[in-house]
């Protein structure tokens, strides 16, 4: 039986190396900052390149996605456990048409700077 359950984790380790940048990790320390106000209810997740995926339970409710080369948007299909991780569709996640005004202007580590469509500088602080 211990056999069996060191060969499913050794799985489960591969699947999640494999698919490191589709998999977002919830990130507690996280926060989201609208115009220089924390945002009540939203929650940040990152992934292995630190890109960020804002979920907000909040009215409105809302899902988020920014990752390099200024891909941003709602995803289009996207699978989560609550609190814990979400998994894209692809490393580049497929969104929906984000209006054409989304400037990202800063990814790090610890930060992701960009402008949304309603023109508020919005900053996603990370870890």
């Amino acid at each position: 039986m211990k056999k069996w359950i060191a060969l499913a984790l050794v799985v489960v380790i591969v699947l999640a190396v494999y698919n490191r940048n589709r998999i977002f990790v919830r990130d507690p320390l996280g926060s989201v900052t609208r115009n220089g106000s924390k945002e009540a209810g939203a929650q940040v997740y990152i992934n292995y390149s630190n890109d960020g995926l804002i979920e907000n339970d909040n009215s409105p409710m809302y899902i988020f996605l920014v990752q390099h080369d200024n891909h941003a948007g709602s995803p289009v299909e996207i699978h989560c456990l609550h609190w814990l991780l979400c998994i894209t569709d692809a490393d580049a996640a497929t969104v929906m048409q984000p209006p054409p005004s989304i400037v990202i202007e800063q990814m790090s580590g610890r930060s992701i700077h960009f402008v949304d469509s309603d023109k508020r500088d919005t900053v996603i602080t990370l870890r």
